[in-house]
This record gives structure tokens, C-alpha cells and sequence, in this order.
């Protein structure tokens, strides 16, 4: 799937971690029509506040639809759209993209540039080395060798360039695309904008660590809390205005131990293994597949990158917890994050 983390049960636990917090005195709540979708290997839970609960419950049809298609077409192996271009892509081959495809794409490549590097969305292959492909869900009895891992990474990242043409996608050599860094907020994007075309002015999506709110529930903005990326519990809450998303991202998401070492599914571009470092990961604004695409990008780079990260990204609110448990907040983030 898109963003497989492990399991249903553990994709529960981590919706749960950034639910919706009521703190104090709520106050008189609207009424809220829920509904969780079994959809990209995790638990989407949409709410939707206030309004028709019938107009509520067709809205959240459409977008029940929307999403099991995109769950299909935006995989990075399998019988969807992008899985047909990846196996044109690896035999050498221009594909021609949908526009929706297409966008997604260039949006990569340009966060790719402005990344330089530490962000690409040619890693397909190494995943799939590591066993943290979206479709096999395989955990790895034992470690990729380094060789192999080398000679993928020269592979696929080294020769292989990429050039959009409107439609048309062209290699230099054989690669294969995953999109899932950019693709999770792709998603809270297509999902607002079907419940905004439904009428809907009033929701909150919560897709694993991405959350992309719309108006308010009832008096007060929605509440989201945010991880502790190195215990159970939450390193504090966030309000959200209308149309902003908060994405978190880390290490704990789809992992394996082995050799008393854990390994996860982060993967360094440079080193063609799990990046190290950081442990987690949160970017609240309103572009969600920047903030997405930058959450995963502030884990490869790690505490030592953040603030060049964050300038070239053009990121205001951002957070990063490195595995040795220091903090590291832009002043915006700051101040939003409330104990």
C-alpha cells in the first residue's frame, strides 16, 4: 500500500496518538459524522462537524470512492497507474502520465531539486531491497548485504535521470518511482477538495501522522496532538486553521529488528540505507505535499541539516527529535506548540 506502517492495530495506535484533543472545557461541541476507511494500508478516519449528517454521510461516500482509487492507482508496484509506468520506467521506456500523475511527479522533481537531493523520489528499488515496498509488506529476515545495496544505490540513483514533458516521462535508464512521500499529501489535497465540492465546510482528515484540516469544530479550531517520536505519549498539541495540514513522519512507522539493531523505512538517498539521526518528524502548513515530502526530508538530513533544510524548503513550522532526544523548533513552531 501507499504508506504501510506495519499493521492496522499499530496505524490505530498512531491515529489515536494525534486524534482530535478536547482539553479543558469544550464548551457546546456541533454534532461530528465519523467514518474510518480501511484505505492505503492504515486507518483513514475523516470527521466532518456540524451541517445535514445525510449530506455528511454522501460526502464521505465520494470521498470513501476517491480514496479507494487513488489507494490502487498511486502505488509504486501493483496493477494501478503509477505501476505501469515504474514497469516502463525499469525496461528503459518513456510513459505517458495522466495529469494528475504528472503533477505529482514534477512536484517531486522540483522538491527533489530544492532538497538537493536528500529528497528523491527514485528510491523504489531500495525499499523494495529493504523489504518496505508498499505491495510485498515482507519484513526481512536479514539484512541487505552491502553490496547489493551499493550497487542498487549506483543504480538506481546514479545514471537514471528524469525529464517531464508535459505528459510524457522519459529516463535516461532504468528507475522506478515512489511517490508515497509526496503522494500522502496528495491525498489530504484530492480529500478537501471533494468534501469542499460536496458542500462540506467543516472537517478534519486524519491519515496516520497527516492531518489536514477545514474550518473549525463548531467555536474552536480542530486540536490535533503530536507525537513523542521516542515514547508513547505527546510532545504537546496544535490548532489548526482552515486549510493548513500538520504531517508528522518517523522512524517508529515500519521498522524491523534485527542483530539487536532496528532498521526503518527512511532511506538516505546517498547512502542507499536507513537514515540516522532523527527520529521524528512535524511541518504544519498549507501546501500538504511539501509538508509531507519535508518531514521525510528532515529525517535523512538530520539535526545537523535542519535549519539549512528549513530555509531551502521554505518551511515556517517545523520540528525535529533527534534519537538523542534534543528538540529542534523554527521560532513559528515554537510558539504553536502548546505542553
Amino acid at each position: 500500500m501507499l504508506w504501510w506502517s506495519g499493521s492496522l492495530r499499530a496505524e490505530a495506535a498512531a491515529a489515536a496518538a494525534i486524534a482530535l484533543l478536547c482539553l479543558g472545557a469544550c464548551g457546546r461541541e456541533p454534532p461530528v459524522v465519523e467514518r474510518v476507511m480501511p484505505v492505503f494500508g492504515t486507518l483513514v478516519r475523516v470527521e466532518i462537524a456540524g451541517g445535514n449528517p445525510a449530506a455528511a454521510h454522501a460526502a464521505l461516500d465520494q470521498l470513501e470512492a476517491l480514496y479507494r482509487r487513488i489507494d490502487v492507482d498511486w502505488r509504486a508496484f501493483g496493477p494501478g497507474e503509477l505501476g505501469r509506468v515504474n514497469a516502463r520506467l525499469a525496461a528503459g521506456q518513456a510513459a505517458t502520465l495522466s495529469p494528475e500523475l504528472a503533477r505529482m511527479v514534477a512536484r517531486s522533481l522540483e522538491i527533489r531539486e530544492r532538497s538537493g537531493g536528500l529528497f528523491d523520489p527514485r528510491v523504489g528499488p531500495l525499499l523494495h531491497l529493504w523489504g518496505f515496498d508498499d505491495l510485498a509488506h515482507r519484513t526481512p529476515a536479514t539484512i541487505p548485504d552491502d553490496a547489493s545495496i551499493d550497487t542498487l544505490r549506483a543504480t538506481a540513483l546514479g545514471a537514471a535521470e528524469l525529464r517531464l514533458d508535459g505528459l510524457q516521462l522519459s529516463t535516461t535508464a532504468a528507475v522506478t518511482l515512489d511517490l508515497a512521500s509526496v503522494a500522502k499529501g496528495s491525498a489530504l489535497v484530492a480529500g478537501a477538495a471533494a468534501l469542499r465540492t460536496a458542500g462540506i465546510r467543516d472537517a478534519l482528515i486524519v491519515a496516520g501522522g497527516d492531518v489536514l484540516a477545514l474550518g473549525s469544530r463548531g467555536q474552536r479550531p480542530w486540536r490535533v496532538g503530536v507525537r513523542d517520536p521516542l515514547g508513547p505519549g505527546l510532545l504537546g498539541h496544535v490548532d489548526l486553521a482552515d486549510g493548513e495540514a500538520a504531517v508528522s513522519s518517523g522512524t517508529y512507522e515500519r521498522h524491523f529488528d534485527a542483530g539487536g539493531r532496528r532498521f526503518h523505512h527512511i532511506i538516505d538517498p546517498r547512502s542507499g540505507r536507513p537514515a540516522q539521526g532523527a527520529a521524528g518528524s512535524t511541518v504544519i502548513g498549507r501546501d500538504p505535499e511539501l509538508a509531507n515530502a519535508a518531514a521525510t526530508t528532515l529525517l535523512v538530513g538530520g539535526p545537523e541539516a535542519f535549519d539549512d533544510l528549513t530555509r531551502r524548503l521554505g518551511l515556517s513550522c517545523a520540528l525535529l527529535v533527534a534519537t538523542d532526544g534534543r528538540r529542534l523548533l523554527t521560532p513559528c513552531m515554537q510558539q504553536r506548540l502548546r505542553p
